[in-house]
């Protein structure tokens, strides 16, 4: 399970609960990673989100962006993959992974109108 990001203070996190051991897991973010919306792939090692305009709850300055997660200790390591400057965000993006977790697929209108779009995870980057 994957909760929305959090914040204390100047810190943010990203949390989530493992529901057949009550485990709980939390990964901290920069500012600017913070997203409306966070997946995580089949086997729970990637993460993805869908950034947020700099109006939203993080007030994040550079945070318009699809990003790509992975988890190193208790933080993320981050990579911008779809620049969503020309995005707006009255329609959520909800990036999802695929089934072979080897694209990131999500909704955006940058080009004027709606469209599904699907960028690529390189797998050097896994």
């Amino acid at each position: 399970m994957v909760r929305p990001a959090t914040a204390t203070r100047s810190h943010l996190f990203v949390a989530g609960v493992e529901l057949a051991t009550g485990k709980s897991t939390k990964y901290e973010l920069q500012r600017n990673e913070w997203s409306v919306h966070y997946t995580s792939s089949a086997d729970n090692k990637f993460f993805a989100g869908d950034g947020g305009d700099p109006g939203a709850v993080a007030k994040a300055p550079d945070g318009q962006w699809i990003y790509y997660f992975k988890p190193e200790g208790n933080r993320f390591r981050s990579e911008k993959l779809v620049n969503m400057k020309h995005h707006q965000y009255r329609l959520e993006p909800n990036v999802h992974f695929s089934p072979d977790q080897k694209w990131i697929i999500f909704r955006a209108n940058f080009e004027g109108k709606e469209n599904i779009y699907a960028v690529e995870i390189k797998s050097s980057k896994k």
